[in-house]
């Protein structure tokens, strides 16, 4: 698509006009994330997408529109270059992977997994009493309401379970 004379005019106007502005925009911007080229190709990109809405901008909003259009180029830019940098590690900076932390990490999905087989395997309504006594941290008056017994017994049967979970795990191990 062709620009006419006086298309190509106004552009040239509006860049002369509002390079300054923008650059400074961008800049402000940038300057801990991009380097001078990253600013000059979002000053054009800004322009770029500026230029063809030219007819559609009242004229009292148009600086605002730049300076908005600029600070989300910019904006956007930052975003992506921490982006990548936060997914980026140099090959130097890369650390071996620990076998031990890995190996310890196993153990205790292991563990988990065993411990919650050995929990449900304790029958109602002890598995409700210490699920919600050690994963939810719910008090013993309360599961004592849940679960339909008094305090006090569902203080003997959470210590009765206990022992029967010490028991199976020390067997596991």
């Amino acid at each position: 698509m062709a620009v006419s004379r006086e298309d190509a005019a106004q552009q040239r106007l509006l860049y002369d006009r509002y390079f300054h502005y923008v650059y400074a925009i961008i800049f402000r911007v940038i300057r801990d994330c991009g380097t001078a080229e990253d600013v000059e190709d979002l000053l054009i990109e800004t322009f770029a997408d500026v230029m063809p809405r030219l007819q559609e901008i009242d004229e009292d909003h148009l600086k605002a529109y730049i300076g908005q259009t600029a600070r989300n180029k910019a904006l956007n830019f930052c975003r992506s270059q921490n982006r990548h940098r936060a997914n980026t590690v140099p090959l130097e900076e890369a650390a071996e992977p620990a076998v031990s932390h890995v190996e310890e990490t196993h153990e205790r999905k292991e563990l988990q997994e065993k411990l919650l087989s050995e929990i449900r395997s304790l029958g109602e309504p002890d598995t409700t009493i210490i699920m919600q006594k050690y994963y939810y941290g719910a008090k013993t008056a309360d599961i004592a309401k849940r679960v339909g017994l008094s305090a006090a017994a569902v203080q003997m049967r959470s210590s009765r379970a206990l022992k029967r979970l010490r028991k199976a795990l020390e067997d596991w191990r």
